[in-house]
């Protein structure tokens, strides 16, 4: 009973999550047509805004953390399983559909995850070079 409780209430959070990296995704790509068009002032405004979606998801991070550490080390691996697949298929290789929507929301964070820390990378090679956080810690 408790684990139906924490899949349903871990996947009403993971929906929020999407819907926030979804917004992060769309600044990062405003961040990017105004560095383009070398406009300071809008770049640092869709920074601030992203910074400030960064914040809502770290607060549903937050939350999800919550629920993860709700029961005993058994529940917690095994919703943490859920969360972590890497493929479609593994997501379709469970007949429970709460299971299923979990895994899939899941997945689907990170593929939007990938395609933005992607774009920043290239972006913040390309204003700070040598300089960039990605090139000082070495992160392909």
């Amino acid at each position: 009973m408790i684990e139906e409780k924490c899949i349903a209430s871990l996947t009403v959070l993971m929906k929020k999550k999407y819907e926030q990296m979804l917004k992060i995704e769309s600044i990062t790509n405003d961040i990017e047509d105004s560095l383009k068009r070398n406009d300071k002032v809008s770049t640092s405004m869709f920074m601030n805004m992203r910074m400030e979606v960064m914040e809502q998801i770290d607060d549903i991070d937050e939350q999800a953390e919550k629920i993860l550490t709700s029961g005993d080390e058994e529940l917690y691996y095994y919703l943490k399983g859920l969360l972590k697949i890497d493929t479609q298929e593994q997501a379709m290789d469970t007949e429970y559909q709460d299971e299923k929507m979990l895994m899939l929301i899941s997945l689907r964070i990170r593929n939007v995850l990938k395609g933005v820390i992607e774009k920043d990378k290239v972006m913040n090679q390309r204003l700070l070079g040598k300089d960039s956080f990605y090139v000082k810690n070495n992160i392909k």
